[in-house]
């Protein structure tokens, strides 16, 4: 099964900034890379490296802030772009063991702020196909 000329470009998903709404995410991470015929291998690798980038996130995140990722496909791979407001604008930690493993299970991590009182603090993820 592949990606069909005619299936949506992306997947969003918006639910409350909070830990137990992972398995969600999680769970929407697997289907559309099932969808995407990707790998068992590489389905459980961006099942974790999505629980690693929600979970920074959500630790992150401003009191009732939104968690927003979007899941974007093409031919070569998926995107996932994670983000939320900030609670004291501090961006993630690029230096703990966490993001050591994210950038073993992803072929590219990006991260970056927003501007204003309770920035936006995103994480950008790719998986390519096998």
């Amino acid at each position: 099964m592949s990606v069909p000329d005619t299936a949506p470009p992306h997947v969003d998903l918006r639910l409350r900034a909070d830990l137990a709404n992972l398995p969600i995410v999680r769970g929407v991470a697997a289907t559309v890379a099932m969808g995407a015929d990707f790998t068992v291998d590489a389905i459980a690798d961006l099942r974790l490296a999505v629980d690693e980038v929600c979970s920074q996130l959500i630790v992150l995140a401003a009191p009732g802030a939104q968690l927003e990722c979007r899941f974007h496909l093409d031919p070569a791979g998926i995107t996932v772009e994670a983000s939320t407001r900030s609670r004291d604008g501090r961006p993630p930690a690029t230096d703990s063991f966490g993001w050591h493993v994210l950038r073993t299970l992803a072929d590219s991590v990006e991260t970056g702020m927003g501007e204003g009182v309770r920035p936006p603090v995103h994480i950008t993820i790719r998986k390519l196909k096998a």
